[in-house]
Parts: C-alpha cells; structure tokens; sequence
C-alpha cells in the first residue's frame, strides 16, 4: 500500500530546443500567374491585365473581356451586329498597330501566342481574332516570287500600294514587310489626339544630376580646423573645433568656448581669421541659432555644383503643393523648398553675376514642372527684354512677357482689379482664401476653380525710376491684401538702395532672399541685417521668413535645360492670353485721355494760385489747400493731381510731410506766361 502513495521521478536530459537552420519560417504566398489563352493587345500574354482577364481560371467569356476596349455606346453590342457593321467581331483592334505599340512599351510588340506557319511554302500573317478574320486583312509573302498577294481585296488604297511595297522587297528581299492597313485610321487618330489631348508635365529627364559625390574628407578641411585652433590659443581665448559640417559652397567650424568667455571675443578676431585661412570673405555666427556654439564659415577650395535636377523628383511634382519650390541646398546637405503661398510675397536683391537671375530661374521652372495651364497663370516683367525671353507663348502667361515700364505699371493696375473682382467671388462662394474656393469649385460644380498668379518682376529699379508712383502704390495693394486671393508678387532688383526698395514696399513682404551685395547698408535694406555682404556669390544666399536667415547653396539650371522645358510646355499646348499688349496701349491712351479731361475741369488761374501757394509754403497738403481756398477734399485732390502730372508737385512719399515742390516762382510764371518778378513775392 505504501508503495502506492510513492512518486516516481523520471529524470530526463535538460534539452535547448533547436531551429534547423534551413527552416524559413510559414511563407503564405499567392499561387503564381498562370497564362491563359487571352492576351493584350498593348503587352501580349506576358503580364497580367485585369482588364481584359476579369477571372485567371481558364475559361473566360471573351465577349466580356474585350469590351473594355469598346465605346460607352457600343458596349454589349451582339456579335451579329459587329460584324454586319464593321465587318468584324473584334472591330477594336484595327487601330492598334505597331506605331501604338512601341509608344505604349518603348519596345517593339512580340505576342508569344501567334501562330506562325513557317513550314509551309506561304507564310501566312493573320490578326489578332481567333475566329475567322475580315477578308481584306489577310495577306501572305509568296516566297518563290518574293511578292506580297492579297487574297479578294476590294480596298483601291491597299491596291495602289501593291506594286510600291512589292518593289520595296525587291531591294531588301530578307527584310521583313509590314503593312499598315489601317493608315488612315492612324491619321485621323492623331490629328484627333493633337487636338484633344491631355496636357503632360515637362519630363524630370530633362534635367541634369549630378554624380557620384565622394564621402572623403578632404586634407584641406582638417588644415583649416587646426588653423582656427591655433589663432585661438594665439590669442588666448579658451576654446577649440569640436565640429565641422562640409556643404557644397563652404564649411562651418563649430568652436566650443570655456564658461566666462565672451563671444564677442571671436567676433572681433574677423579680420584675423580671413587673412590666416586665406579666404576672400568669412561669416561668423556668434552664435549660431539654437546650439552653444559659435560658428565661423569658410569657403571651402572646391565648389560642388547643386544642380536643379538634384531637387525634384516624382514626389515633388505631386505634393499636392501647387506653389512648392525648390531653391537649393543649406549646408547639412538638405534640399530647400518654400512655399509660395506661405511667403505670400518674396523680395530678392544682390549685385550683378551674384545668382539672382538663376534663382528666379528656379522658381518658375519649379512652378512650370508641377502646374498646368488652368492651375497658374504667370505675369513676367522683365525691362532688360533678355532675361524672359525663353518663357514667350507658354500657355501659362496672362498676357505676353512685358518689357515696357509704363506698360508694366498698367500690368500691375489689371491685377489689382482682378483681386478685388476675386474677393467679391469669395465673399459670394462663403469661402476665406482661393485654396477653399477651388475645393468648394470642385465639390459643388457650381462655379469654375480660379488659377493662382504669379508676378514675377525682374528689375524693380527701372520701374521705380521712370512710374514710381502708379508702380509703388499698385505693388502697396498687392502686397497688403493679395495672398488670400491667390495672387503673389516675386520683386528682384540688383540696386536694394532705400530710393528703389522703400520702407512702403518692404513692410508687407516677409520673405527675403539675399544674395553678395556690396556693403552693409545694402544688406540691411534686404535683410533688416548685416551678413550679406559676406557672402561668396555663384548662388550662395540668405533666405529669411520671419525667422533667422538660413544659408543657402543656390541651384543651377543651365539656359539649355530652361529652353527644352519651355519648347516642351510650348509643343503641349498654345498660349491663350488674357489681354495683349494692344489692350494695355489702348488702356494708357484712354487714361491719357481722362488726364486731359480732368486738367479741363479746373481753370488755370485756379491751378496758378494753388500752384503758386505750395511754392510760398514749400510743400503741398490736401489739408493745406482745403483750409486756405475753402475747398472740397474731391476737388483739392483732383487740383494735386493735375500738378502731379505737370511736373510742378512730386510724387506722394507716403510720410506725413507733403509733397516735394520741385519748381521755382518765376518757373511758375514763365509756365502760365505771366510776367510776375518773383522778388515781389
């Protein structure tokens, strides 16, 4: 009984349990593609096409599978009716031909599945039916004659090219033959396409890349650093490298300084840095934004070319951001990008040959390579008549490429107008900005979706000097209330001087962008700040939105790489203009008209005395004329206005002093012929 109650113990071996090494693990895998008996026409029988193949199992019914290919009203057409109408079940595939082919694959077409009698004496060439073909579609080689024959034709244009092809064969007896039967089709068919075809974006292969970029570092870089180290202990401040970053166009050290050390210590060593690294120009962020470090850049011995192409790929053209550009490469090596839309309006200046003109080169290539016609209309003014040439007749252009500075300020006056007729769209639609209109535009189908436009003004200065006025205060508007409207203004200049670039101007456009200027004062004008005078040039830059300025390697694009996006844009579709330049010419002469009309309105001896007050006063107010003549606001304006125009009272200056006085008394009277001794006065 006791031994009932006992536990028996089984010792066993202690085991790890092993994995046989050859073991992958449960695979769930899909059962492979199996041909079947039904083929594309475009791709053969060697992919799978779910459209013409609804089931893989064998049995398909061919009825339904070829009436993909088939017109809406023509679908499910019994087999009878086909043929009585077209002479043939499968009536579709006349237009796909060997041309049709080789534009869909780049290759040429080769169907494993068609049978090739090639025993025999003939060789017999059938099409792409399995039931009895349509008689005039039959040909065969007679290989003794070396002669095509066509089997009961009744087409008189196959009859007429017999005797040209059966001499083609002649000459080339080994060359193979091929008809096209259906020439006529395929003429109609492009001229078909030409007309109504969907635009395509330029091609990114366009564009040039880059190489291979080598990771090495180079001996150069290492020397810098230790020079950087040593004129530091040279000049005992505590403090070493303890990072560098190499970019295309230059290399920022890092120096680490000891706790107590000033940083403007560094800072007032400029001059000692440049001229022991031997460098043209250096910066030095002391300290750079965000790390406890300062910085010094350093050109480095070897540019590296960022190329355009480099930037864009398939995922920038559909980002959904219809106003993302690509601008360049900051020192880290990432690309750039910037929203128009968020900017809303950007500001460029930099001396001649510094990267300006490539930068806007950059942004509209950026625009044209991810925007059709009826998503961006373009407004360029270019008053060097070289810089835009290669952008005439692109079908995105409002109107053509404006050179003309008075033409230009009347431009700019039509866009205004368009924003003001866009924000009663808006107010109509319930919407706030144009990005909420186009989708309401979309969803609804109530009304069509507006374009965004870009103006893009290549050289502010020479429409300042010869309509600053109507120029300034048609810039003022567009800036101040443009952006939910969709409209956004790109203003460059090569002179940023206070006289072109002025405070008015400047107030409403955030976004910055600065290339090597010549001083300080011209970078202040730009930037608010000191730092572009230090640049390098070739497309090295300071972008600041809103933020600290981030240093930029500009991209390149070359004038042959701009001039095939444009041919290509250009083949894809024509220009549909807004307005010509004949509409603006005949706007300036009825507003030249108007002036007329309202310089009659007045008297001269009105004008003389009001004249004659501003110069004893030394400037002219509306106020000032109001209370000293007793007259209306409408009509003391309109009394400045006409001695705007007579060159007698300056330009409004937008401060609260009046306007500048620019002729004398006796200047005055020789002007209205009056012989008044200004001393009398």
């Amino acid at each position: 009984m006791k031994n009932r109650n006992k536990k028996i113990v089984v010792e066993e071996k202690f085991k790890i349990p092993q994995i046989d090494p050859k073991y992958d693990g449960l695979k769930k895998t899909k059962p492979a593609f199996e041909r079947t008996i039904a083929a594309s026409p475009y791709f053969g029988s060697k992919v799978k096409d779910k459209i013409l193949v609804p089931d893989n199992k064998g049995t398909i019914n061919v009825d339904k599978a070829y009436d993909a290919f088939r017109p809406k009203g023509e679908k499910h057409i019994s087999d009878e009716e086909l043929i009585k109408t077209h002479g043939t079940k499968y009536y579709d595939f006349k237009i796909l031909n060997e041309k049709k082919r080789e534009e869909v694959l780049g290759v040429k077409y080769n169907n494993d599945l068609e049978n090739k009698e090639e025993n025999n004496e003939e060789f017999k060439i059938r099409t792409v039916e399995e039931e009895k073909p349509y008689e005039s579609h039959i040909y065969y080689r007679n290989k003794e004659e070396n002669k095509i024959i066509y089997n009961d034709i009744e087409d008189n244009e196959i009859k007429n090219q017999e005797e040209k092809i059966n001499n083609e064969i002649k000459t080339e007896p080994k060359e193979e033959v091929k008809l096209n039967l259906n020439f006529n089709l395929d003429e109609f068919e492009e001229t078909e396409v030409e007309e109504n075809k969907e635009y395509q974006l330029p091609p990114l292969d366009l564009f040039k890349r880059s190489g291979i970029i080598s990771d090495e570092v180079p001996e150069w870089l290492v020397e810098k650093k230790d020079i950087i180290n040593k004129l530091l202990q040279d000049f005992e401040i505590e403090g070493e490298v303890v990072n560098y970053v190499k970019g295309p166009a230059f290399t920022r050290y890092e120096i680490m300084l000891q706790s107590g050390v000033k940083v403007n210590k560094v800072s007032s060593l400029y001059d000692n840095f440049q001229m022991e690294l031997g460098a043209k120009s250096i910066r030095i962020l002391a300290p750079i934004p965000g790390k406890k470090t300062v910085g010094i850049e350093v050109p480095n011995n070897k540019v590296d070319t960022v190329y355009f192409g480099d930037l864009i790929n398939e995922n920038f053209v559909n980002d959904n951001k219809p106003l993302r550009v690509a601008l360049g490469k900051n020192i880290d090596g990432e690309t750039i990008y910037k929203s128009i839309d968020d900017m809303p309006h950007v500001l460029i200046g930099g001396a001649t040959k510094s990267g300006k003109s490539v930068c806007m080169n950059t942004i509209l290539i950026s625009l044209l390579a991810k925007n059709k016609p009826e998503d961006l209309k373009l407004i360029l003014i270019d008053p060097k008549k070289v810089e835009m040439s290669f952008y005439e007749e692109i079908p995105h252009l409002v109107t053509p490429v404006i050179s003309d500075p008075e033409m230009a300020s009347f431009g700019l006056k039509w866009v205004v107008d368009e924003m003001e007729r866009r924000y009663e769209d808006l107010a109509r639609a319930h919407v706030r900005n144009l990005e909420d209109y186009n989708r309401k535009a979309k969803a609804t189908k109530e009304f069509k979706p507006m374009p965004y436009i870009v103006i893009i003004i290549d050289e502010l200065a020479d429409l300042m000097m010869t309509c600053s006025a109507d120029v300034e205060d048609s810039i003022k508007r567009i800036t101040q209330k443009a952006r939910a409207a969709g409209i956004h203004l790109i203003v460059a200049t090569q002179r940023p001087s206070v006289e072109i670039v002025k405070g008015t101007i400047k107030a409403n456009i955030p976004c910055r962008i600065a290339f090597k200027v010549a001083s300080y004062v011209d970078s202040n004008t730009i930037l608010d700040e000191a730092g572009a005078e230090t640049l390098l040039g070739r497309g090295d830059m300071l972008i600041k939105d809103n933020d600290a300025p981030i240093r930029v390697q500009g991209a390149f694009i070359s004038d042959e790489e701009i001039g095939a996006v444009c041919d290509f844009i250009r083949d894809e579709a024509s220009p549909n203009y807004i307005f010509t330049h004949n509409d603006l010419k005949q706007q300036m002469q009825q507003e030249s008209i108007k002036e007329k009309d309202i310089s009659n309105m007045e008297a001269d001896s009105t004008i003389y005395e009001v004249a004659k007050y501003c110069i004893l006063e030394g400037q002219a107010s509306i106020n000032g004329i109001q209370n000293s003549f007793g007259f209306g606001f409408n009509r003391a304006q309109r009394i400045v206005t006409i001695l705007e125009q007579r060159h007698i009272l300056g330009p409004k200056t937008g401060s609260t002093k009046g306007r500048d006085v620019l002729i004398t008394l006796s200047e005055l009277d020789r002007m209205f012929g009056r012989n008044s001794n200004e001393e009398e006065f």
